[in-house]
């Protein structure tokens, strides 16, 4: 009795505490869910850079611009199946923005896009604030048979109020409708129609004696509990049904006679054009030191073009590293990816035009830990990333490493 009394105050408490959460505030979000995605793919598949957000704070109807490029690295994890067909997503809790439109190399996403592998793909995606409140949003990529691959995001804060949004549109035929509301009585109302259907069903074989229902069919007669009357109601209800639809088909067709059918196609979109590189870089070996959470490699650079080069970023999983020996080069807070820290680069002099030169590169920082980066937690011990160099007038060379292998350091003598 004891042990009955105690199992149901514990699903008492269990169902408040569920009600408290599900009762409780909704306006704000404080997490993604970047982190739950595994370190290869978000390393290896797509990296994000030049991201940029219009701004951080808005008024409900307001515009928010995001624009950046992406690369498909040019070793896909084996792990990972790769189709190529994308849609450029926009992520924010709920529907708080409404898209205007996204573009990849300018052409309007009204279809998936067949992408390359390796190529490199400036995107643009508009949006509009509609409801107020603190928001993460944030741009990704949706890869058939890949998931939803992640970029840079931010939090923005929207004034004002919802009432009176809008969002007009004109139609194929010139009629301007609000979006906002439209078709939204006949919906609730077909709703409500196959709602009652649906209670009507399950009322009418839920409502007889279920355990006496059970006896007979545990005694092997279950054949014995649908008798005539209930085939020929179950007739009816099927009838009924069917006669419904074409009802709501006629209506429909007599309402509406000009529809197309929603289209189903893809679309081919070629990459840029590939930018001028000044080098060739390729890493020769990589360490990951547990204990200092530091990844470390040695970088072999030949700068193939007539000024001297130094290696200013390295940019993986929305997380930055700066070379910031560079002048000039410091973090921004106004980026949206997340700042891994310093990168040391040995020797720190520029490789000089036509030299081959080994950089040692390490980078020490929390965030391989905090991002959930730490390689050696997965059987495909590898990273990926892009190498960002520059020469004096600026001038960037994008180097893509996608399939280094690395080998942990523990800090203790393993047994």
């Amino acid at each position: 009795m004891r042990k009955r009394v105690m199992r149901m105050m514990g699903r008492a408490g269990a169902l408040a505490l569920l009600g408290m959460i599900l009762a409780g505030p909704t306006n704000r979000l404080w997490a993604l869910g970047e982190k739950s995605q595994e370190a290869f793919l978000r390393m290896r598949t797509v990296i994000f850079y030049d991201t940029q957000f219009s701004g951080r704070k808005f008024k409900v109807g307001d515009e928010m611009t995001v624009t950046g490029k992406f690369q498909l690295l040019p070793i896909w994890p084996k792990e990972i199946a790769f189709t190529g067909i994308s849609w450029l997503n926009f992520f924010v809790p709920g529907p708080q923005f409404l898209r205007v439109g996204s573009w990849i190399n300018g052409r309007f996403m009204s279809c998936s896009q067949l992408l390359e592998l390796g190529g490199t793909y400036e995107y643009k995606t508009i949006t509009r604030a509609r409801y107020p409140g603190h928001w993460p949003v944030g741009v990704m990529l949706s890869m058939k048979d890949a998931g939803p691959l992640i970029g840079p995001s931010i939090y923005v804060d929207v004034d004002g109020s919802h009432e009176g949004f809008t969002n007009p549109i004109k139609t194929l035929l010139g009629n301007t409708v609000n979006l906002e509301d439209y078709g939204e009585s006949r919906m609730l109302m077909w709703t409500l129609v196959t709602t009652l259907i649906g209670i009507a069903w399950l009322g009418f074989w839920l409502g007889r004696p279920f355990t006496t229902r059970l006896g007979v069919v545990a005694a092997g007669r279950a054949k014995e509990l649908i008798s005539g009357a209930d085939k020929t109601v179950a007739v009816i209800f099927a009838l009924g049904t069917i006669g419904l639809i074409v009802v709501a088909n006629v209506m429909t067709a007599s309402q509406f006679p000009h529809t197309i059918p929603i289209q189903e196609t893809i679309i081919r979109n070629e990459p840029l054009p590939p930018e001028p590189s000044r080098v060739e870089a390729k890493v020769l070996d990589a360490t990951y030191d547990v204990p200092s959470r530091t990844l470390a490699f040695r970088l072999e650079v030949h700068n193939t073009g007539d000024r001297p080069l130094v290696l200013k970023e390295f940019t993986t999983a929305n997380v930055r590293f700066l070379n910031e020996q560079v002048p000039g080069n410091a973090w921004n807070p106004d980026f949206p990816e997340v700042y891994g820290g310093a990168m040391k680069i040995t020797p720190s002099e520029p490789v000089a035009p036509g030299e081959t030169k080994v950089l040692e590169v390490v980078m020490a920082s929390a965030e391989w830990e905090n991002q959930r980066l730490t390689m050696y937690h997965e059987t495909t011990n590898r990273f990926g990333g892009l190498l960002f160099f520059s020469d004096p007038t600026g001038a960037r060379s994008i180097i893509a490493v996608a399939d280094q292998l690395v080998i942990p350091k523990f800090g203790v003598t393993q047994m």
